[in-house]
């Protein structure tokens, strides 16, 4: 375990368990502390609470109830220095004919990754970032 990432929080979101999960376990094993949540709003709420806490935020494009870029507008509202980084990852994006270079310019998204998505290169992509 690398002792010099326990000081890097990351908040995962995605409605798909099985994607929050696996991240989970493994950015743990890679030693990140993170919170996962499936429900975007319940990750707002938290977000919200702990916003001095977080380093990255990981959430997937779409979910019920609050889309990524939804949460992310938020978050945006609480962090005007954009100090959190923000990844988002998706496997539908380019079905919802959304031209997400506008968005992540207008969120200051960080990096889109598309699903399926390898550990290995999300590791690599978290390593840069932060």
């Amino acid at each position: 375990m690398n002792n010099n990432n326990n000081n890097k929080y990351i908040l995962l979101v995605d409605d798909d368990k099985d994607t929050v999960f696996t991240f989970d376990i493994y950015l743990k094993s890679i030693g990140y502390t993170t919170v996962s949540f499936v429900n975007p709003v319940e990750a707002l709420n938290y977000f919200n609470k702990n916003v001095t806490n977080c380093t990255l935020i990981i959430t997937d494009y779409g979910m019920p109830q609050m889309s990524g870029f939804d949460l992310i507008k938020k978050i945006r509202e609480e962090d005007q220095n954009y100090r959190i980084k923000i990844i988002v990852i998706s496997a539908t994006i380019k079905n919802h004919n959304i031209n997400y270079n506008d968005k992540f310019l207008e969120f200051k998204v960080d990096k889109f990754l598309e699903k399926p998505l390898s550990l290995e290169k999300l590791k690599n992509e978290i390593k840069m970032l932060i």
